[in-house]
């Protein structure tokens, strides 16, 4: 036996420890309340053991945790015995299963594969993904749904994304802050000063074999997530030279990605994360890390407004309860029930060409209206004395639920009482509309983005 092997066992179970910190930090993130842990079942016939026992609301959960430093290891080693097990405890327990899987970096294509996975061998068996990032993907049997969490926030969507996407919340967190770590994990981790630089070393110490690279020192490509389309327009007009008649975000010059970080209020790594995809698609340059430079601005917007579509939103149409003649005096009514009813309507704002008019720089004389809106679509409706529309040429008004909600909302600014998109918002759902939208988008530029890219550039 070798001298080392105590002290090796000794910084496995902290690791250990460790992850399932992290395991039940994200759990917690989604409802879940922790009942016990290493929970056995006395009365089966086999000896059965997990590792959790969680409650949420009536129901109860059974959760094993698996970590392996290569995720094709774990589909072909670890995870079939954990089905059986989960199965078999569910089956004498009742308890509804969850499998949770650690490996050192969650790569897009290894959520579809776990995904794929498990739906064919365990449908029934929720299954949690975390990585050394302190990133995490739960599919969630009762909603049905996909919940992505990083740093205590959750976002919950309905289908898988692509392969190419990028996270699209804060990349750096700090799940450790409020874990004990002993003094010999201490001495293997880095001697960095902040508290992030601590979180990230001490959590890659769970997987000594983790892969060496990292997406510091991968080429990124930029996806226009809604995390980098926030960033980008932050970049683009958060500068107090920008006219707050056009956006109504944070303000500050961000010379550099740290900088950018602070104004955005995102993490220092996501706005590395931007900067490094900008910069590998010579969209911008850094100069040693201090500097940012915008390089062929049209080029970016180009690629944007052909990434991104109006379209992918959720649009539902809506009739008024009352006959419209006068487009423009439905539209009137429409703000004084908002300005009226403002508080009980949550989040929203006037998008497109209706957007453009509150600008002041409405070009065509296209009627369309659009709202972005979160929160309870039917109450909405009711206020503004709405009613879905069933007939195609029977639309006086788009509720819209947005694809990008922190880019859509982040830069709203108040026009006599009424919320309104930032002018870079109306130009991208402009650009694909039908109605004349392309015409407007090409007069928004002309007028307005062309000046905010020269201040952008310093001209």
């Amino acid at each position: 036996m070798s001298p080392y092997d105590g002290k090796n066992n000794q910084i496995q179970n902290v690791n250990r420890r460790m992850l399932s910190e992290l395991v039940i930090k994200h759990l917690h993130d989604l409802g879940f309340k922790l009942e016990k842990r290493g929970f056995s079942f006395p009365h089966a016939k086999f000896k059965l053991r997990i590792d959790f026992l969680f409650r949420r609301g009536k129901k109860r959960y059974s959760v094993a945790v698996k970590s392996s430093r290569k995720m094709q290891l774990a589909l072909m080693h670890l995870l079939p015995r954990a089905i059986l097990r989960l199965q078999a405890e569910s089956r004498s327990s009742r308890f509804l299963p969850i499998l949770a899987i650690a490996v050192p970096m969650i790569e897009p294509r290894d959520i579809r594969r776990v995904a794929e996975y498990m739906d064919f061998y365990a449908p029934e068996m929720g299954w949690l993904l975390i990585d050394e990032h302190g990133r995490a993907v739960f599919m969630d049997k009762e909603k049905d749904q996909y919940a992505f969490l990083n740093a205590g926030k959750v976002e919950w969507i309905e289908s898988l994304p692509p392969n190419d996407f990028m996270f699209s919340k804060n990349l750096q967190i700090s799940v450790f802050d409020n874990i004990a770590v002993s003094d010999e994990q201490n001495m293997n981790m880095s001697r960095a000063s902040s508290s992030s630089s601590r979180s990230s070393s001490s959590l890659s110490s769970i997987f000594p074999d983790s892969y060496s690279s990292s997406y510091s020192s991968s080429k990124v490509q930029l996806s226009f997530s809604d995390l980098e389309q926030w960033l980008l327009k932050v970049f683009l007009m958060s500068s107090s030279d920008v006219a707050s008649d056009y956006w109504g975000g944070p303000k500050g010059y961000a010379e550099n990605a740290f900088q950018l970080s602070k104004i955005a209020n995102v993490s220092r790594m996501a706005a590395n994360l931007w900067a490094q995809a900008m910069e590998s698609s010579s969209y911008l340059k850094r100069i040693r890390r201090k500097e940012m430079i915008l390089l062929r601005p049209k080029a970016i917007l180009e690629e944007w407004v052909g990434r991104y579509r109006f379209s992918d939103n959720r649009i539902y149409p809506y009739r008024s309860m009352f006959p419209v003649s006068n487009p423009d005096a439905f539209f009137k009514e429409i703000l004084n029930g908002i300005r009226r009813y403002n508080k009980e309507l949550g989040s929203l704002a006037i998008a497109a060409h209706r957007a453009c008019e509150l600008h002041g720089i409405k070009h065509s004389s296209a009627k369309s209206n659009h709202i972005y809106c979160l929160g309870n679509i039917e109450k909405l409706a009711e206020i503004l004395n709405l009613v879905p529309s069933d007939v195609e040429h029977k639309v006086d008004l788009f509720l819209v639920e947005p694809k990008y909600p922190k880019s859509v909302f982040g830069g709203i600014l108040q026009k006599k009482g009424i919320p309104v998109c930032d002018i870079l918002q109306c130009y991208l759902d402009l650009y694909h509309l039908p109605d004349r939208g392309r015409e407007q988008a090409n007069s928004v530029y002309e007028n307005v983005i062309s000046n905010i890219i020269r201040i952008r550039q310093g001209g």
